[in-house]
Parts: structure tokens; sequence; C-alpha cells
């Protein structure tokens, strides 16, 4: 197949862009990128070195794309959000290094009203189908299943595993190298180094820490940390001041007692919650901005 060469700095460091691909002459491409045909780039797209962009990918709006990143097919990344209070204001999507989207995985920019941007960061996969709602914010080394679905403003923590099929609602945080089992509904706080699935937090996520270089005295505090939280008797915040009263802590019980006190104290067990900007009436039933007047495209800064 007959590909555009772009040049680099270098003669040997090029970019190969079919001339099938519909790639903006204000897109920012970075040397030793594959796009290929039918993809569609917008004007405002940074794309940095090394990636590959396979068929029928479509990245828009103000997105910047780190080095060395796979697009998988019909990927469409940097859309306007699913977000009726959103009016079509300039809002970004920043993804970082060494990411693989695979097939039909979609991406939101952010929201005025939820800090502008989503955040991707490094080393991540994102399996077949996942969506990635608006503001979200993912930390590195993260693994989602396929079909798996974040609504806006999730955070997931780095070395989170959410398994297939499974729906996480806004403002919800997944906590560093969490465990969340297929077909769960997330709608609290996930804690870290736990295990969780649809009847609520289940143990903690001991081959994940052994995998992920945890010590067996980190991983044997942290165990003690979790039976002392989550005995079936009285009430989690008794026994998380208990706890901090009657046992030294590592660094690793002294992270999970902070997100467990922070959850407690959120709404609905979401710690987030209580970071809402919007008041009730902004969500009142209203057409999407892009039929009710605002226009299609994005208002200039």
């Amino acid at each position: 197949m007959r590909m555009r060469k772009e040049m680099g700095e270098k003669e040997k460091s090029m970019s190969l862009i079919s001339p099938q691909a519909a790639v903006d002459p204000s897109a920012r491409i970075g040397r030793d990128v594959c796009i290929d045909p039918f993809c569609v780039l917008g004007p405002d797209v940074s794309i940095g070195d090394g990636c590959c962009l396979m068929n029928n990918v479509t990245i828009q709006g103000h997105t910047e794309v780190g080095v060395g990143n796979v697009f998988y097919s019909n990927c469409v990344i940097g859309v306007a959000p699913q977000d009726l209070k959103y009016h079509g204001e300039v809002t970004r999507t920043i993804i970082g290094e060494h990411n693989v989207f695979r097939e039909n995985v979609t991406v939101h920019r952010g929201t005025e009203n939820g800090g502008g941007q989503t955040l991707i960061g490094d080393g991540n996969l994102f399996m077949v189908g996942v969506h990635i709602a608006h503001d979200c914010i993912i930390g590195d080394q993260v693994i989602i299943g396929n079909q798996t679905q974040l609504a806006g403003h999730v955070i997931i923590e780095d070395f989170a595993v959410i398994s297939a099929l499974c729906g996480a609602h806004h403002f919800t945080t997944i906590g560093r190298y969490a465990y969340v089992g297929g077909l769960t509904p997330v709608r609290r706080d996930v804690p870290p180094f736990t295990k969780f699935d649809s009847e609520g937090v289940r143990a903690v996520n001991e081959e994940g820490l052994k995998r992920n270089g945890f010590n067996d005295d980190d991983i044997g505090e942290i165990k003690k940390a979790f039976r002392r939280l989550y005995r079936k008797d009285g009430d989690i915040t008794d026994h998380l001041r208990e706890l901090r009263e009657t046992i030294p802590m590592n660094e690793h019980v002294v992270y999970l007692c902070n997100f467990v006190e922070a959850s407690c104290q959120g709404r609905f067990g979401r710690f987030r919650e209580l970071q809402r900007h919007d008041h009730r009436s902004e969500r009142a039933r209203r057409l999407p901005h892009e039929v009710r007047g605002d226009g299609v495209e994005e208002k200039q800064p």
C-alpha cells in the first residue's frame, strides 16, 4: 500500500500517513508515526513520536497524545462529552505514553464544569469496547477489560485491574492495586489493595500485590489492617479510629486508611461527590448541545 511520507528532523525518521487518511494540515504529527487508511485527525490534535493508528481511528478536539501509543481499529478519541451541561466550550484530552487502545475504545474530552480535561497516564491497556467518559483520570499501568464503561469524573489509580463488562458510577474512585471482578457495578469507591465484586469489598488482592513486587511484610501489614477495618462487628469508622490508635502503620496502610476515611466522608460512599461543582438546577433535562443552538463546533477561547 502506498503511504505518504512525512519528514521529521532526520531523513531516517519519517511518519507514514496513508493518502486515504484525513489528517488536518494543522495537526501536529511526530516522527515514526504510522496512520492507516480512513483515519481522521482534527486540527487541534497532537500525536507523539512512534504512535500507530490502525484503520478508521478518529481523533478530534484539543487532544494531546504522547509517544508510543497504539490505537486499534475504530477507536474514537477526544470527541465531545455526552454531558447535557456541555455547551461546546474548549476542553481537552491528554494521553500519556505507551498506552494500547484496542478496537472500538472511546475516550471523551473533559467538561468546563469538571476541570476541563480527561487525563490518561502511561502504560495502560484498554481492551475492546472500553468507554472512558468526560473528566476521567486514569493513572499508570491500569488494565480495563472488554466493554467496561466508565462514567464521568471517575478516577482509576495506578496498577488497578478492572475486569470485563463492569460499569463505574460517576465520581467513583478505584484505588491503586485494586482488582474489580467481571460484571461488577461499581457504585462506591473501591479501596486500594483490595478485591471488589458485586457483593462489595471481598479480600486483599494478595496475588496482584505479589505480582507487583510487594514483599511479604508489606502484604502482611495490609492484610492485618484489612481484617481490622472490615470485621463484621461495629462501624468501619470506629474500626478505622481503633486501627490508627493501636498499631504502627507502614505507608501502604496509611494510604488505605486515608482512602477509606475520605470515602466515608463523601456522599453515597463516593468521596468525589463532594467535589461536584454543578447545581441541581443545571442537571435539568435538556437537548444535547449539538442540536440546541450552541453550535457543533467548539467555541474558541
